[in-house]
């Protein structure tokens, strides 16, 4: 995916999020934005970063009074990774993930952890020094923990930590884990 094309799908998430506004509930069930920026470190000292802009779209799903939620994050990430006998070292990621989220204190605190496990896709063959992904498609697990604060609990802040990998479904499968800082923006 090339520039202009990023530029595009990012314009057009933060379009649409200006335009819709869902029902309320314990959760806050409107649409929001959010960037995240992170780092994967391994022992042979090569680093990969990721930055990314996503689109969380919460459903009117809910459990435990209110304290259990769905939603669905989709985003774009750039992985950018160090040189390495001549591979490619930028990488462009688009993944879809279902997300529950659990608040405390059923479900009015403004504290909560998350989880999910979604696909994504990878546009290349992503390597980083002689390791390298068996497929472009692989699964995205998240865990996450945050804090939500400002008027109508607007802004959030939290840590995620994504591991990208295909399952052992093709050799080679060495994944890749992110630990990252999110900031989000609800409608």
């Amino acid at each position: 995916m090339n520039t202009t094309a990023r530029a595009l799908l990012a314009a057009a998430i933060c379009s649409i999020a200006g335009t819709i506004n869902l029902t309320h509930a314990a959760e806050p069930q409107s649409l929001s934005v959010y960037v995240e920026g992170g780092l994967s470190t391994k022992t042979d000292g090569r680093d990969t970063s990721t930055a990314t802009v996503g689109l969380r779209i919460p459903t009117p799903t809910s459990f435990w009074g209110g304290s259990l939620s769905l939603a669905w994050d989709i985003y774009l990430s750039e992985w950018k990774t160090d040189a390495f006998n001549g591979n490619r070292t930028r990488f462009t990621q688009v993944g879809v993930v279902p997300m529950l989220r659990y608040r405390f204190d059923a479900g009015q605190s403004p504290w909560f952890l998350e989880g999910g496990v979604g696909l994504s896709y990878i546009d290349g063959n992503y390597r980083r020094g002689d390791q390298a992904f068996g497929t472009q498609w692989n699964f995205s697990d998240h865990l996450g923990i945050g804090r939500n604060f400002g008027t109508d609990r607007r802004h959030e802040l939290g840590v995620v930590v994504k591991h990208v990998s295909n399952a052992g479904l093709k050799m080679p499968n060495p994944g890749e884990t992110f630990y990252q800082l999110r900031y989000g923006y609800r409608f």
